[in-house]
Formats: C-alpha cells, sequence, structure tokens
C-alpha cells in the first residue's frame, strides 16, 4: 500500500512537472474575481507575480468541474517531501524542488490527466505531455514535488483532461 502511494506521489511529481495552476483563491477579493476569470493567470496570494500573456487558454468550464485549486510551490534545497511545508511560488532557484498541489473536487478518470512545460522564450514545450496519469484521482488532495529546470527562463506549467487543456501557470528558474 505504501509503495503504491509513494508511486503515486512520484507519478504526480514527474507528471505535473513543475507545477501546476494557480488558481483564484477564495479569499481573494470579488473585484480580483472578477478581473481575474482565468483561473491559471490569478494571482496565488500575492506571490510572485509574473506579468505575461499566456500562449494559450485554458478551459474554465472544464477546470471549475474537476478542481477547486491548483497551484505550483517549492520546497528549499535539501528539503524532504512534505506536503504541508510546501511554499506558494511562481519563482524558483536552481536545486529546488518544484511542486504541485491539486484540490481535486471530482474523480479524474485513469488516463486523462497530464502536464507539459512550455519555454516562453523559445516558443515550444521542453517538456511535452508524454502520456498520462495511469490512476483515477480524487476527490481529495494531490501533491508532489521534483527537480525544477535547471536552465533559467520563463516557462508555463500546463494541466490537461484529455486534450483540453484545463490551468496554464506561469512560472519562472533564475
Amino acid at each position: 500500500m505504501n509503495k503504491k502511494i509513494l508511486t503515486v506521489v512520484l507519478f504526480l511529481a514527474g507528471a505535473l512537472i513543475i507545477t501546476s495552476a494557480g488558481c483564484a483563491n477564495k479569499n481573494n477579493s470579488d473585484t480580483q474575481k472578477q478581473t481575474n476569470a482565468n483561473p491559471a493567470a490569478s494571482d496565488i496570494n500575492s506571490v510572485a507575480k509574473i506579468d505575461e500573456k499566456l500562449s494559450e487558454q485554458p478551459n474554465k468550464d472544464k477546470y471549475d468541474e474537476f478542481f477547486s485549486e491548483v497551484y505550483i510551490a517549492k520546497l528549499p534545497v535539501g528539503a524532504e517531501f512534505n506536503p504541508w511545508k510546501i511554499e506558494k511560488t511562481k519563482i524558483f532557484a536552481a536545486g529546488e524542488q518544484f511542486c504541485t498541489s491539486m484540490n481535486i473536487k471530482k474523480q479524474i478518470p485513469a488516463d486523462s490527466l497530464s502536464t507539459a512545460i512550455y519555454d516562453v522564450n523559445a516558443k515550444q514545450d521542453i517538456k511535452p505531455r508524454m502520456g498520462t496519469f495511469p490512476q483515477a484521482l480524487g476527490p481529495g488532495n494531490s501533491t508532489g514535488c521534483e527537480p525544477v529546470i535547471e536552465t533559467g527562463g520563463k516557462y508555463e506549467y500546463k494541466i490537461y483532461l484529455g486534450d483540453i487543456v484545463v490551468a496554464v501557470i506561469p512560472f519562472e528558474v533564475k
């Protein structure tokens, strides 16, 4: 059982590479919610804003159907994985762990969740979609971490359900 959980966490970390989408936080003001209808472009508690246009627009209805919140975070250099100690951010440094956390509202069917990392400057995926998560997920929270990309630059972390992009989260590696 523990091996299965570890496999799920490790796959999520890999599948949700450099991680997930900051959606409108329930604590945000109504004004912010109205001006920020795109969950992936929303401010994650005023942490590390990156002002950029997204390479593609996520499907908000599909996002809202399956997720209440998706965000990226980090673990400091040398820290052991602990989902309660990740720090929300959109700016990473070499050696840190890139984490994705998803609050799932509705079960995500097996073989439907996939991720990609898009290089904003090169205008291409540097980690293209390589397959789907083999097991159903949720409802509940799912968090995973992996080493951050070593090359500095601006990127987007994309989450797909089937062929539909549901989250695009900009981030930067310094």
